[in-house]
């Protein structure tokens, strides 16, 4: 799926930003990010298929600094796995915890290991699908990226930078 967009005042934009100094344009940037992000996101929560809504309440997003270039930002929608205290479900079987005995060693106390699941493992086989289980594709994040991201996002990002930059230019001149 290619999205061409064309981006104007590209070098204004980064102008302004950099006579706020690099404080100010970070925080902007974050802010306005977050909330363009954050459309998206909300758009995923509503298509999710819903049987517990553990994996709804599982989605997140994580504005941080680009690892290749610091000085850029970058936003992540992920399906975390600490969005919550973990616990499997109630299941007919007797036990949660098992020990399964490693055939390699001599004297083996065996591990423990825990029947259930986590969002952030089932997420992607009902975002993909698992064709060789007879599971189906749902996808939800891919239909919000398509609804919400590309242009869509941008103009969001753009409103939200000119408010924030505003304000951050008010909140400069206050303090002298």
């Amino acid at each position: 799926m290619n999205t061409f967009v064309k981006f104007e005042g590209g070098r204004e934009l980064e102008k302004l930003l950099l006579e706020m100094g690099r404080t100010s344009a970070m925080r902007v940037g974050r802010v306005a990010l977050r909330k363009a992000a954050n459309a998206i996101l909300k758009d995923a929560r509503a298509r999710v298929p819903v049987n517990e809504g553990r994996l709804r309440k599982a989605l997140r997003v994580r504005i941080d600094r680009a690892k290749t270039e610091r000085q850029l930002l970058s936003a992540l929608i992920y399906v975390s796995a600490t969005a919550f205290d973990y616990r499997p479900r109630k299941t007919g079987r007797k036990t949660v915890i098992r020990k399964k005995r490693n055939p390699y060693q001599k004297v083996d106390p065996g591990y423990t290991y825990q029947i259930g699941s986590r969002p952030d493992i089932y997420g992607r086989f009902i975002e993909y699908g698992a064709p060789g289980h007879g599971v189906a594709p749902r996808p939800f994040l891919r239909p919000a990226w398509a609804a919400q991201g590309g242009v869509t996002a941008l103009v969001l990002l753009k409103r939200e930078l000119a408010a924030g930059i505003v304000e951050e230019a008010r909140k400069l001149r206050a303090r002298g």
